[in-house]
């Protein structure tokens, strides 16, 4: 049977109030992916939630760097001009029969792909203390749905030879980006890579013995199948975890079909030896009696990488277990 680690089957926090029909016929949403625009009419309520989008940063980057790209206009409604933004937080006040704030979401009414999420409340003045909690909650919703979005684009366009490979090594399918078309095989372990000169990013999968989830038992797998697979261009230089304290293990709450939790590790690598470095993050699950993960990391100095790990956070999350 298949086990499949794949976000698009993932429990949603909040209540839908209007998907599309995925009749196809809705035109293609602007912005690119993690743009956000805020949109309210009462002028405080969209700054707060704004301002708590905006203080969200991603974990286990080098540097500091927004989870979202947040955008703001004061309105009491969606115009022809913003109907057709990707993702949509609309603030709604002036509810005087709410006891407490109400998020929904609408997935594809206008454009393709898009959300819109609706934040019902009756005053600023009782959002304020629960604000974080309804920002978190949206935070989520707008992460999954940009990377089950990297996911569509993978279905329709991905490394077919990078499939294959991985399909008769692993017996495993993965969905790789095409421009990830060169590649290092070794025991158990297969290197991709779009060997970039700036912004090279490069996914691994590779397989060990035993079941492993702690993050200490995790990293020191990582670091001992990283060195014997991928050396630096140095004598005696090679890949390994950086001692970053933002370097953490989640085993999500969502399972897979089986019950099986996936395990996520974020945080930095660096070169022994030489000056390189950059994010990782990896999913392992068990497989049999052993530990399957999938890895995608970065090295893109002086260049933000958010949207670099994320593209490839997105492709690891397709990875199927075939038998």
């Amino acid at each position: 049977m298949s086990r499949s680690l794949l976000s698009l089957g993932l429990c949603l926090l909040m209540v839908c109030t209007g998907c599309s029909n995925g009749n196809g016929l809705t035109p293609r949403s602007g912005g690119r992916p993690y743009e956000v625009l805020v949109i309210g009419a009462d002028s405080e309520a969209v700054a707060m939630v704004a301002g708590s989008l905006r203080d969200l940063k991603m974990e286990g980057l080098p540097q500091q760097e927004a989870v979202f790209d947040v955008s703001t206009i004061v309105s009491d409604g969606l115009t022809q001009a913003t109907r057709y933004a990707r993702n949509i937080v609309m603030v709604t006040t002036g509810i005087d029969s709410l006891k407490h704030a109400i998020v929904s979401y609408q997935q594809n009414t206008y454009a393709r792909p898009q959300l819109i999420l609706h934040l019902r409340v009756a005053s600023t003045s009782l959002l304020r203390p629960t604000l974080l909690y309804y920002v978190r909650a949206i935070e989520r919703q707008l992460v999954l749905q940009e990377l089950n979005n990297g996911i569509a684009l993978l279905r329709d366009k991905h490394n077919k030879a990078a499939e294959a490979m991985v399909r008769e090594m692993f017996g495993a399918r993965l969905w790789v980006p095409e421009d990830l078309n060169k590649w290092k095989r070794g025991q158990d372990f297969l290197w991709l890579s779009n060997d970039a000169a700036r912004g090279m990013q490069n996914i691994c999968i590779y397989r060990y013995a035993g079941n492993v989830l702690t993050r200490e038992q995790a990293i020191a797998k990582r670091d001992s199948m990283m060195k014997r697979n991928l050396p630096g261009e140095s004598e005696g230089s090679y890949m390994k975890t950086a001692p970053y304290p933002a370097v953490a293990v989640d085993n999500h709450s969502e399972k897979t079909p089986d019950g099986i939790r996936p395990t996520e590790l974020r945080g930095l690598w660096e070169m022994q030896g030489e000056a390189m470095g950059g994010p990782f993050v990896s999913l392992s699950t068990r497989y049999g009696d052993s530990t399957l993960v999938v890895e995608a990391f970065v090295y893109a100095p002086e260049t933000e990488k958010r949207r670099m790990v994320r593209r490839l956070e997105a492709s690891l999350h397709t990875l199927n277990i075939e038998h």
